[in-house]
């Protein structure tokens, strides 16, 4: 790895690292900063006018994505209290199981086009279908404000700002439970009661671990909510009686590693627990006896290197979700806990994920499967009878599956074989067909090769469409995580490198490599630009986590405690030697850099902008290449797109890496 020293200063003064250098002028924590507002927007009018040179493709990308708009199938419903409810774009709908006629029970189109960002990230009916409570994010900085819709009227009252969006309500329809945000970090530590008609508070818990987040959801038993505490790799739960607002003590306390997940109906509760093994266990317990851990009683047999995932208590009985050598497995349990199913979740060739839309009377679960050259399928699964039934598959006019494959390679580095999944369309095939090279690479999440329309424009294109699933996400479970978490960051900025270099020449061809990584994936991509930028012909970085030791050494910024063992310690000397040989902002140097179209969002609380702007301004300052380097800054956006944008964003974003493969030689800037 390439190292620089042009970090100013990186002490430790009273137990924190302070990082500074002549770009973090651009840090503004207020936004509002009139230098750093005009330097972004001059930015922005560079970009723009590189934009503009792009619109012929930006505008035929998005033509295509119109004509080949699909005829979706119907996403399943969401089940309470034997009432189906659906969002259709901002209006809630509701039906009766199983019916064509539904009825429209709320409409926010008019409310949303107030704000240039709107989403609802959660919702709660009152128990007696009057009120509606909705956590709406208005700037995309994800600080949700409640607000109470009158059915009736449609009139919409705001309650409280500065909260999580998760939403109980008490069952008198009097209060609702609500989690606060810390102030700055943002991070979500109260547990607190809002009476409607006074509009008092009562605070019921509050979380003081900087490293730890509370959060709350509903038990399967209408009559209790749970009350999560966790860090990176422990938890400790509570019961929140919905009908007195009682708080019980933990199901038991929180300890270093240890992490348990509990769900109840009437007086059984399950709890899903690592504290015997390493891979979960799936525990029964009566509701009097719940923390007494003595009376814990395990059920299932699972194999040995078999991780359970998940659980889902239903009037048939209890569905455990595993994953073994990295196939999905559903085991289906009835009432007495007896064993009467396994089932794949995936069928061969393809991938697959398991939802939970309906109550505990529902008895359903439902599958959402696909490939990257096979639509999307959703399936019922009944947990009563184990079977399942297919309810409807995307359907795309332009698109004829025989002309896509799809295939996954094993590539090697450092003795371990890395999975890359790739498609191409097969009759566009040549030795010079470029590749657009994802990857993300963290949190042990495993990046699903799904089914995109927008992919499919890339292939029709002659373009090679490839996700790496490097060390550090979780492709090939737990182990593959720890691998490249941490202090081991380095592996997996090394498999998404070695990756590259193997699809360079993939079917004998010479091929441009086009790297894609957003967020977490920033940190990899970017990491590997340092690593090898001789083997990109371009990238684009969204919403990039570039600058990780100057944040991860700030506490006022949200998450960071809590992130430490997924980046690193700054203020462990150990840790921080390790963190400076991949962090992707401190290892610029002067090299021969390809594009890069780095995209912000001012709002953003999890990336801050300001880590895409230093990125963006050092490497400028650096690189010896040609460019362009493209600085774009949403001012009414956060982390995430606002969906009524996100396609012409996404247009912008292909169409600057295809016009990287336009010419043998690098764009002039």
């Amino acid at each position: 790895m390439k190292r620089c020293c042009l970090l100013v200063l990186a002490t430790l003064i009273s137990g924190s690292v302070i990082a500074e250098d002549r770009f973090s002028w651009l840090r503004d924590d207020s936004r509002s900063n009139e230098r750093v507002l005009a330097y972004l927007e001059k930015q922005n009018e560079t970009t723009d006018a590189f934009q503009k040179t792009l619109q012929h493709e930006i505008d035929s990308l998005q033509s295509m994505w119109r004509e080949n708009r699909p005829q979706r199938s119907e996403k399943p419903w969401r089940e309470i209290h034997g009432v189906e409810y659906a969002w259709n774009d901002y209006t809630l709908l509701s039906r009766a199981p199983g019916s064509v006629n539904s009825t429209p029970i709320f409409d926010a189109t008019v409310h949303a086009a107030q704000y240039e960002f709107y989403q609802i990230g959660g919702w709660k009916l009152s128990p007696d279908n009057t009120l509606l409570a909705i956590a709406e994010d208005l700037d995309g900085s994800e600080q949700y404000q409640i607000s109470i819709v009158e059915l009736a009227t449609n009139k919409i009252t705001p309650l409280v700002t500065g909260v999580e969006p998760s939403i109980a309500w008490s069952n008198d329809g009097e209060s609702l439970y609500l989690v606060k945000q810390e102030p700055n970090t943002q991070r979500p530590h109260v547990l607190f009661n809002k009476s409607l008609k006074g509009g008092t508070e009562k605070l019921l818990f509050q979380e003081h671990e900087s490293a730890w987040l509370l959060s709350t959801y509903l038990a399967s038993d209408p009559s209790f909510a749970i009350v999560q505490s966790n860090s990176e790799n422990s938890s400790e739960q509570r019961f929140l009686d919905l009908n007195t607002g009682e708080l019980s003590q933990p199901i038991q306390t929180r300890q270093e590693g240890i992490e348990y997940y509990a769900d109840r109906f009437a007086d059984r509760v399950y709890i899903n627990s690592n504290h015997q093994r390493k891979n979960f266990q799936i525990y029964r317990v009566i509701s009097s006896d719940f923390m007494n851990i003595e009376a814990w009683h395990d059920f299932g047999d699972f194999k040995a290197d078999e991780s359970i995932n998940n659980f889902h208590l239903f009037r048939s009985g209890v569905v455990v979700q595993t994953n073994l050598q990295g196939k999905q497995k559903l085991h289906v349990f009835d009432e007495s806990d007896k064993l009467i199913k396994i089932e794949n979740v995936a069928r061969e060739g393809g991938v697959a994920w398991v939802s939970q839309v309906g109550d505990y009377q529902s008895n359903q679960l439902h599958i959402r499967s696909m490939s990257m050259v096979q639509p999307g399928l959703w399936e019922r699964f009944n947990t009563l009878t184990a079977t399942r039934e297919s309810i409807g598959q995307d359907i795309y006019p332009n698109y004829q599956a025989d002309m896509y494959v799809t295939q996954t390679l094993n590539i090697e580095n450092d003795g371990h074989a890395v999975p890359v999944t790739l498609a191409y369309r097969k009759d566009l095939l040549n030795k010079q067909n470029p590749v657009v090279l994802y990857g993300y690479g963290a949190y042990g999440v495993t990046m699903k090769p799904y089914f995109m329309p927008q992919i499919i424009s890339l292939l029709d294109r002659g373009v090679i469409y490839a996700i790496a699933h490097v060390r550090g996400g979780g492709f090939k479970g737990e182990h593959w995580y720890q691998d490249g978490k941490g202090i081991n960051k380095p592996t997996s900025i090394a498999d998404f490198v070695a990756a590259a270099r193997t699809l360079q020449h993939f079917q004998q061809g010479e091929r441009a490599i086009l790297a894609m990584g957003s967020s977490a994936g920033g940190t990899l991509v970017a990491g590997a630009l340092n690593e090898a930028p001789e083997v990109f012909a371009g990238a684009s970085l969204k919403v990039p986590f570039v600058d990780v030791i100057s944040s991860m050494s700030d506490e006022t910024l949200p998450l960071t405690a809590q992130q430490y063992a997924e980046w690193g310690d700054p203020h462990k000397e150990s840790e921080l030697s390790a963190m400076k040989a991949y962090d992707p902002y401190l290892n610029l140097s002067k090299a021969d850099y390809p594009p890069v179209l780095i995209s912000v969002g001012l709002n953003d609380q999890r990336v801050p902008y300001w880590e895409g702007a230093k990125y963006h301004a050092k490497l400028q300052s650096l690189t010896t290449g040609n460019g362009p380097y493209l600085l774009s800054t949403n001012f009414s956006q956060g982390h995430s797109s606002d969906r009524r944008q996100s396609l012409s964003q996404q247009a912008f974003e292909y169409a600057f890496l295809l016009s990287l493969t336009h010419k043998n030689t690098k764009a002039e800037q």
